[in-house]
């Protein structure tokens, strides 16, 4: 009876993953687009984890040999998506490519077991019948994954505690965080399980696989109550790696107006594609000292001090001409309608269209 109950649980959080993942697949605000790719990306591995174990739960790992060791690696990207969600979500800056190095011990696993997968049936079928109980170097296996794991959930818990709690949705990512690391948990009591093959009411499947509803209840529970556009107040700038390396007042005063006149007269932040070691190049600084120069001294970091003259171009456009707001952010330097939208809102508490309106009511 524990198991049926167990058993439907299971796949009611299968179909729960796979709705919340489609859902995140469409947000509200484009800059959420990739953390909530990531995160569906997240749901539908554990909707795949919780599907083998409940195979293992109804005892049917035999009557699909290809199930077998089917999701082993999978673990390992766990923790790595579960950061960089939260990095996406809470942070302005795009994670760029080396935010994949994260999933190098996932790639490196998938390609040793490789020729595991690439058996038949038959084979794998006899693989799983001389063992009884899980083979010693998949409970170490299982022991690594969750070290990561935990090292993983530290970082995105320290990521978290960098965001002010001011407010109930905050709150709720902080405690979202904490039912995760019990998640966690209860994944480590099912591998001891596993070691010790002891003969408890519950099986490793039924408590691995309850751990990963825990999950996924916990994560569409908040997502009803956190909206899927939402974003938190974002991330403050890192302290500069500098900060041992100060520019002299004199220095810092030459460059401040060197950097001024540069951009108010050239306007170099009308080119989308500009880059900190081509505007240090410009005005005859080198990245590093530039980079100090706006951090410190400018109250931003290099992307939110270009948005600041782009967004004051935009305003002004905004007012003298009738033209659509996509091509005034294009010329004004932005990339994209998303990032121009969030941009201007930020500095000015309202949508470009809505500025442009008041404008006119003004006039």
């Amino acid at each position: 009876m524990v198991n049926t109950i167990i058993s439907w649980l299971f796949l009611a959080a299968i179909a729960q993953a796979i709705f919340l993942s489609i859902a995140l697949l469409n947000p509200r605000q484009p800059e959420m687009r990739t953390a909530n790719r990531l995160l569906s990306a997240l749901l539908l591995i554990f909707s795949a984890i919780i599907g083998h174990a409940w195979l293992g739960l109804n005892h049917l790992y035999r009557d699909y040999p290809h199930s077998a060791l089917a999701i082993v690696t999978l673990g390992l990207a766990v923790g790595p998506l579960l950061y960089l969600y939260l990095h996406a979500m809470l942070s302005d800056q795009p994670l760029g490519r080396r935010a994949w190095l994260h999933f190098v011990p996932f790639a490196v696993a998938t390609l040793a077991m490789l020729p595991f997968y690439l058996r038949s049936a038959d084979e794998k079928l006899a693989w799983m019948r001389q063992w009884h109980g899980w083979p010693w170097y998949l409970a170490l296996a299982a022991v690594a994954k969750l070290l990561i794991l935990f090292f993983y959930l530290r970082a995105g818990y320290r990521l978290v505690r960098r965001v002010p709690a001011d407010s109930a949705l905050v709150a709720d990512l902080r405690r979202l965080m904490r039912l995760w690391l019990l998640s966690a948990v209860l994944s480590v009591a099912a591998v001891v399980m596993a070691a010790v093959d002891a003969d408890l009411p519950l099986s490793v499947e039924a408590v691995d696989g309850g751990a990963l509803m825990l999950f996924v209840f916990a994560t569409a529970y908040t997502a009803m109550r956190l909206p899927l556009g939402y974003r938190p107040q974002t991330l403050p700038p890192p302290k500069p790696r500098y900060a041992d390396k100060q520019l002299s007042t004199t220095d810092r005063d030459a460059f401040l107006a060197r950097l001024t006149t540069c951009m108010e007269r050239d306007q170099p932040y009308r080119n989308g594609d500009l880059k900190l070691e081509d505007l240090a190049a410009q005005v005859a600084m080198t990245p590093h000292e530039l980079s100090q120069l706006i951090n410190q001294h400018c109250g931003a970091n290099f992307a939110d001090y270009l948005n600041r003259y782009r967004v004051e171009a935009l305003k002004i456009s905004l007012q003298q001409t009738s033209a659509s707001i996509l091509d005034l952010a294009l010329i004004a330097g932005f990339n994209s309608k998303s990032a121009m939208n969030r941009a201007f809102k930020k500095s000015t508490g309202m949508t470009p269209g809505e500025f442009r309106e008041q404008a006119k009511t003004v006039a």
